[in-house]
């Protein structure tokens, strides 16, 4: 549905809406439009530094990242930093679109990113259409306007991936006078649209990226453009809400595209003491075993052989507890010994670590915050950032991988009907992984092996049944885009329908937008229309008077909080809490 709104001026290369941008009061966050286009380089600069934005919303922790991961039951944390006590709680409830929520950054983060971004790569854009020469006689300006329209159609498909509705802006937008929030649907046309017109307008120049624009990537306009098709994969694959809607995508396209593009992204991180823009808040901290992350049972508890995860789902949701499960052939996981046990049930204080996956003794997150998203699992994929020093965030890092794009190739096939090219993809991995092949019959089981051990189960499935062909898809897609970019496990859940009923599907507009624009506040989640409703739902989680008063506590620290980061205090969101 669309709205149609008056904004306050937001075209000073602000974001959209920003509170406090009103005509009739000065921003003092507000960049000089004359001082940031002041020359060609500038401008060239200003361009150039669009995509960081990209980057931010798919890397840092100031955003929605770490409680969405949260809600796809992949990652599990009770803290209440990044929103993941709040918004990880079962039964879930509506999300607390408020200005004054202490980790409102949630609802406000992408937002702000992507429409910082747009309004940086539009003023370049603009600048060059008004006849700005960047080069000698111009010669950069077809890779700068390139550039430009690539980020405003990133950032626009990102819009669409994250919230119900948006704004469509660009260079040709008339800011003076009234616009139109369009849905999510509309927004993804747009953002495709912009995507097509930037590869083309790559594709038909011949030009180098600097390395410093996707840092270590020094790309000629081929490469770009191959990046771009893989951008229109992710984007139409991760952008159903539902089951039923992903039956109506264009599978046969997204494919084309996933096998046709770059596959494999890797940006070069850089020490953040520096000042750089270049480090990923999701590989340093929603991995890091010893503080801010474990496997959530309903995830590592598929890959459970000793019934351990299917007495936990039978167990009210209040009663669970972290459970020390076995696993089966799946190298990715701890091995166990020759009693087939872990190692640490005989010497519970070493830590046992497979490939991608470790067993942690030790239970990290506060009981009274609901020990059913305990766990001892972790991921060790991104262990190297955590244990070479204190916050290292340097060194190659990935953004978009071969696994992903071959993920939305084994979906297409399973959707159009064609189970043994889907199957094939699926034993890629699978097998490397020491797992027998899935079969390419749907209705059947994945093999069992001699012990009768099948990985994975199926998920909320409290009789431990082996999954199918679609379970093992699922499988391997949650295990291979792991904190690759933020967001691609929560869309992945929502399109299969494999979140926790009450799961939030998207994010509202933030409400400090919304108060500005004299607009109603809304949310999503809780039991609103759109929110996920599995079908084998999890327990309900009864209140008691602990979580109430434990929880007014948190609301007093969020207070506090917010006033130590009006204060300008630095981190204040990182201290655990």
């Amino acid at each position: 549905m669309k709205r149609k709104l008056t904004l306050p001026a937001f075209a000073l290369a602000l974001v959209v809406g920003f509170s406090g941008c009103d005509l009739q009061v000065d921003n003092p966050n507000e960049p000089d439009r004359v001082r940031a286009l002041a020359g060609p380089d500038d401008v060239e600069t200003l361009i150039a530094s669009s995509y960081i934005k990209v980057w931010e919303i798919g890397h840092y922790w100031t955003n929605a990242n770490f409680a969405f991961n949260h809600m796809s039951s992949r990652h599990t944390a009770t803290w209440g930093n990044m929103g993941m006590n709040d918004l990880g709680r079962e039964p879930r409830e509506p999300l607390p679109n408020s200005p004054s929520y202490g980790s409102s950054y949630i609802f406000e983060g992408n937002w702000g990113d992507a429409y910082g971004g747009i309004s940086g790569a539009s003023d370049g854009i603009r600048a060059i259409d008004e006849g700005l020469e960047i080069g000698d006689g111009g010669e950069r300006n077809a890779r700068a306007r390139a550039f430009a329209v690539a980020s405003q159609g990133m950032l626009s498909c990102l819009l669409a991936l994250w919230y119900d509705q948006a704004f469509i802006v660009d260079e040709t937008t008339d800011l003076s006078g009234e616009l139109e929030t369009a849905d999510y649907n509309a927004v993804f046309a747009y953002a495709m649209n912009k995507l097509d017109e930037a590869e083309s307008a790559v594709r038909a120049a011949s030009f180098t990226l600097p390395d410093t624009w996707i840092n270590g990537n020094a790309w000629d306009n081929n490469q770009l453009a191959d990046y771009l098709v893989s951008w229109k994969a992710r984007c139409a694959a991760n952008m159903p809400r539902t089951d039923a809607d992903a039956a109506g995508a264009n599978w046969s396209q997204i494919m084309a595209n996933a096998q046709n593009g770059m596959r494999d992204l890797v940006v070069i991180g850089e020490d953040r003491s520096s000042g750089t823009p270049w480090w990923s808040g999701i590989k340093i901290f929603m991995q890091e075993n010893n503080t801010w992350h474990r496997m959530h049972m309903d995830w590592v508890g598929m890959a459970d052989q000793s019934g351990e995860y299917q007495d936990w789902l039978s167990t009210p949701t209040e009663q669970r507890t972290a459970r020390r499960l076995t696993f089966g052939d799946d190298k990715r996981f701890p091995a166990a010994n020759e009693n087939g046990l872990l190692s640490e049930i005989v010497s519970p204080t070493v830590a046992s670590t497979g490939p991608r996956s470790r067993y942690n003794a030790t239970i990290i997150f506060r009981p009274e915050r609901g020990t059913y998203r305990q766990s001892h699992y972790g991921d060790a994929r991104f262990e190297h950032y955590t244990l070479s020093c204190s916050r290292c965030e340097f060194g190659t890092m990935e953004s978009m991988t071969s696994q992903e794009m071959d993920a939305y190739v084994a979906e297409g096939h399973y959707r159009m009907g064609n189970f043994a090219g889907a199957a094939e993809v699926v034993n890629k991995t699978r097998m490397e992984a020491g797992l027998p092949p899935a079969p390419s019959n749907p209705t059947d089981a994945v093999p069992s092996n001699a012990a009768g051990e099948c990985t994975p189960r199926k998920r909320y499935d409290v009789q431990g049944r082996c999954g199918n062909l679609r379970d093992a898809m699922w499988w391997e897609h949650f295990e291979n885009v792991f904190n690759v970019f933020g967001g691609l496990e929560h869309w992945h859940g929502r399109r299969n329908n494999l979140l926790p009923a009450g799961t939030a599907l998207q994010l509202p507009m933030p409400a400090a937008d919304l108060e500005v624009l004299q607009r109603d506040i809304y949310t999503f989640g809780g039991g609103e229309a759109s929110s996920a409703g599995n079908p084998i739902p999890p327990s309900v989680v009864p209140g008691s008077l602990d979580s109430a008063l434990e929880r007014a506590a948190f609301s007093l620290e969020r207070l506090q909080r917010s006033l130590a980061a009006a204060r300008g205090e630095a981190n204040a969101d990182l201290v655990v809490r």
